[in-house]
């Protein structure tokens, strides 16, 4: 039975991508190539960039003599790296599982419900620590001489460290859901936390260079502090670089210490931790008179508070609107970044306004919003209501657009305003820096909804599976990534010559517009039909 769980918790927690769904029809191999070119490229990236660091930390440690050092961050890295990546799915596996109160209902043991939810969070956090150790381990062993009990010993702690990082990550879970439990407006505090831990990892990668350049010049007095105040790290860098048995028995005594205790503490609570329902702030009504809205309004309004609700919906989705507002706040700030921007372009034999630039920088970015993207399969179980319903389906489908330019739209149209306001442009200029990307928001919003009427996924297990995981969602950003990137590319290489960039920033915009005119109409007649015939 334990095995089984195991199963059904890993099969729950990693995508089902590439298993047939509940109609028994095979996916279409076309997919199965995109989906394993994206995980390729995605595996490709993160490794790249470790072994681009660990090559670079690599000599001058080892020359300083602090080769325990090297091995020392490369342990706190997986450290962190399992427990930012797996903290909130600790959360959702041990103490927001909707299937909790079923399983206890079954002939199951409550032990062995949860050493299968851990087993899947820590076969996860496996796969985050390869990103970091194999990167580590082959920059080691390509570049300085190796023995075979430090490779021992390497091999054994990438196994053990994501037990410490699985423990704290199923503590700070626990605090999350403590504080959360009360609250009315949970998904605020959810979002706050995802967000902090966002702005973190943007900031240590963006500074990475920055951090590595610091970590050679200051090596001795880093490792100095890491030696007096992470005391496992210290001890499994002497592990590794010497060969020193008792610093690794140490080593393994402070990490499997606490996930032991963290295990005893949680099997002796399961049950309390399971049924936990402490409900939300009661609310006290309050009598408000009935307002009456149209259809479409009505319907935007139900995908608006859908969206608001969900904060992985939000953060996986929608995080280009707050980029553009954001970069904008930094244009009218300093100006100064945008003409060394262009300084790059002009070098390059691109002879590209301010204006230009932010244009298409706005419209790039818009790109990456796919808020419509999943909505259809979002609908889920619900889809039978949506259809008996005695509206058109065009109303339903144009709700999901209208949710799209609402969240991601008008972003766009204030951080154009914003940056037209701070350049001073011309009155052309204006007018491009609006269109252009309004009208791909438009094009996007269009585009997610008639993506995801061909490519619907209503057998999913929890939200995150339609929004991070779908077909749809990986066509919708990559097809809008490869028309802007193809559009860019064309000018730079070929028209350039030709057009002035506000002419051809004109075209773009036309083009757009006559994309949008193409997916709306089929939205009326087909996709409207499509819409009917699914099934849930």
């Amino acid at each position: 039975m334990t095995g089984k769980l195991i199963a059904l918790n890993i099969r729950a927690l990693f995508s089902r991508m590439f298993l047939k769904n509940r109609s028994k029809k095979k996916r279409n191999p076309v997919i199965i190539v995109l989906i394993i070119l994206l995980t390729l490229y995605v595996i490709g990236a993160l490794m790249g960039l470790f072994g681009v660091t660990f090559y670079q930390l690599n000599k001058p440690l080892f020359s300083m003599g602090l080769g325990w050092f090297y091995f020392s961050l490369a342990g706190i890295g997986i450290f962190a790296f399992c427990f930012i990546g797996s903290i909130f799915a600790a959360q959702a596996q041990l103490f927001n599982a909707r299937d909790n109160e079923l399983l206890l209902s079954l002939p199951i043991k409550p032990r062995d419900i949860l050493i299968g939810r851990l087993a899947s969070l820590l076969l996860l956090e496996y796969v985050f620590a390869a990103f970091i150790a194999l990167p580590a381990f082959v920059a080691w062993v390509t570049l300085q001489p190796v023995a075979a009990v430090s490779v021992v010993f390497f091999i054994i702690a990438v196994l053990v460290l994501p037990l410490a990082a699985l423990s704290f990550a199923s503590f700070f879970a626990w605090l999350i859901a403590l504080i959360t439990s009360r609250l009315h407006n949970k998904n605020i505090v959810t979002l706050v936390f995802s967000l902090i831990f966002m702005g973190l990892y943007f900031f240590v990668f963006s500074n990475l260079t920055g951090h590595m350049n610091q970590l050679i010049q200051n090596g001795e007095k880093i490792a100095t502090a890491v030696r007096e105040s992470l005391f496992p790290a210290y001890h499994l860098g002497i592990a590794v670089a010497q060969g020193n048995i008792l610093s690794f028995l140490i080593f393994l005594l402070c990490i499997i210490a606490p996930f032991v205790i963290m295990v005893l503490i949680l099997s002796a609570n399961f049950v309390k931790i399971a049924t936990m329902n402490r409900g939300a702030a009661r609310i006290k009504y309050t009598e408000k008179a009935l307002k009456v809205s149209g259809v479409r309004s009505a319907f935007i309004s139900k995908e608006l508070r859908h969206f608001w609700s969900n904060p992985m919906y939000i953060l996986n989705s929608s995080l280009g609107g707050a980029f553009m507002l954001v970069g904008a706040v930094v244009l009218v700030i300093n100006r100064s970044l945008v003409l060394n921007y262009l300084d790059h372009f002009n070098t390059a034999g691109l002879s590209l306004s301010p204006a230009a630039l932010v244009c298409m920088a706005l419209s790039t970015i818009s790109a990456l919003n796919f808020v419509s993207a999943p909505s259809v399969s979002l609908e889920g179980k619900n889809l039978w209501i949506a259809k008996s319903l005695p509206v058109l389906p065009i109303d339903i489908l144009m709700a999901k657009v209208d949710m799209h330019l609402a969240v991601c739209g008008i972003p766009a149209a204030v951080s154009a305003l914003i940056c037209a306001a701070a350049l001073r442009v011309t009155a052309v200029e204006f007018l491009l820096i609006i269109a252009v990307p309004v009208l791909m928001n438009l094009l996007m919003a269009l585009f997610g909804v008639v993506i995801n009427l061909q490519f619907p996924k209503f057998d999913w297990i929890n939200e995150l599976q339609p929004i991070k995981q779908s077909v749809s969602v990986m066509l919708t950003m990559f097809g809008a990534m490869a028309l802007v990137a193809g559009l860019i590319i064309l000018y730079a290489l070929v028209l350039s010559p030709v057009f002035q960039i506000e002419g051809y920033l004109a075209i773009c915009a036309a083009l757009f517009a006559v994309l949008s005119g193409i997916m709306y109409r089929y939205l009326r007649k087909g996709g409207s039909r499509r819409f009917e015939a699914l099934n849930n």
